[in-house]
């Protein structure tokens, strides 16, 4: 029997980008830059800064829309996803949890499944042996960049072929671009998974500058320099 973490549906998912009270704000120079710059926000009535900005590193391709205008995220394109998501869990390789979220453990067994074609396409289960997906990532990796993260909840529905298995993670050690995903140095990101709280329902704005005014008429207060 194989342990399904699922993802959240539409309508959670809307319900906890549109009820956020804490922000995390990843804005690239252009589409297509491997590295941006972090800043967190809370809520006060309009949304304030929350600590210093600190560097990451997005997809070797840079950004991809996760709807609306070119160019759009697929499966295996290397652009990390831009627009606007929940963050609902973290996950680790220590039995301990990193974060006041709901917390996957990630053992060895712990897989999260990118083949398209797979009915539970971009969800995190338990791998069966006996029946193994054609495709899929280990959430215990040998390079520990998956020691510590967060769940970026990109493509809940499972869309096929838009993109799977998004997270915030640590930084390679040669700091090179990521497959999708957004990484940080390891105190940026302890720093992070212990200021999530899962009453305030985080999410991610990630864009390139371009767009940033457009996103402040719906998040007053984020400063777009």
């Amino acid at each position: 029997m194989v342990k399904f973490f699922t993802l959240l549906s539409p309508f959670i998912l809307f319900s906890s980008v549109f009820g956020a009270e804490q922000l995390v704000l990843v804005l690239a120079p252009e589409m297509n830059s491997t590295g941006a710059t972090m800043q967190r926000y809370s809520k006060e009535g309009v949304w304030q800064k929350t600590g210093e900005a600190v560097a990451v590193t997005l997809g070797r391709n840079g950004l991809g829309w996760s709807d609306g205008e070119n160019p759009l995220k697929y499966e295996g394109d290397g652009r990390s996803p831009a627009g606007v998501f929940a963050i609902t869990r973290t996950f680790g390789s220590d039995l301990a949890a990193n974060s006041a979220m709901p917390y996957v453990y990630a053992d060895e067994n712990v897989i999260c499944i990118d083949e398209s074609s797979d009915e539970r396409y971009n969800q995190i289960a338990v791998l069966d042996p006996a029946h193994p997906p054609k495709s899929y990532e280990t959430m215990r990796r040998t390079d520990e960049v998956y020691r510590n993260g967060a769940i970026v909840e990109y493509n809940a529905q499972g869309e096929k072929g838009r993109g799977s298995c998004i997270f915030i993670h640590l930084n390679h050690p040669d700091h090179r671009p990521t497959a999708g995903c957004t990484a940080m140095e390891e105190s940026a990101l302890k720093e992070l998974l212990g200021w999530f709280d899962p009453s305030k329902n985080p999410v991610m704005v990630q864009i390139p500058k371009r767009e940033c005014e457009k996103y402040q008429q719906e998040f007053t207060g984020i400063d777009c320099r």
